[in-house]
């Protein structure tokens, strides 16, 4: 049975941003994979708001080139980077919000 507490409902809300992050960033990894073109609404629309993300990792490593697809290292980076930054965030909340969790100490 689930238990509702503290220290769960802050972590619940940055394990959602965290998925969403990583879901954008899989969708920008697959869309410059297959080479697909900003000229489309969506696509544009993707690599703006993924292009912010990215930004901070971009010029770390070299993309990888296999034929004619592109493996955009800065993208990969910024996935892990941010799984990292997230995990950390939720170890801090957890640590903090612990200490409401537990009873009341009783004389």
């Amino acid at each position: 049975p689930y238990v509702w507490s503290y220290s769960a409902f802050p972590a619940t809300i940055v394990n959602w941003i965290v998925n969403i992050v990583e879901f954008l960033l899989v969708l920008r990894l697959v869309l410059v994979l297959f080479g697909a073109s900003s000229s489309s609404a969506f696509v544009a629309m993707i690599y703006d708001v993924t292009g912010r993300l990215v930004a901070p990792f971009s010029g770390a490593f070299p993309n990888i080139v296999l034929g004619g697809f592109v493996i955009e290292s800065s993208t990969i980076l910024a996935m892990i980077g941010y799984a990292i930054i997230g995990w950390l965030v939720i170890q801090v909340f957890s640590l903090v919000w612990s200490a409401f969790d537990r009873p009341a100490y009783r004389y």
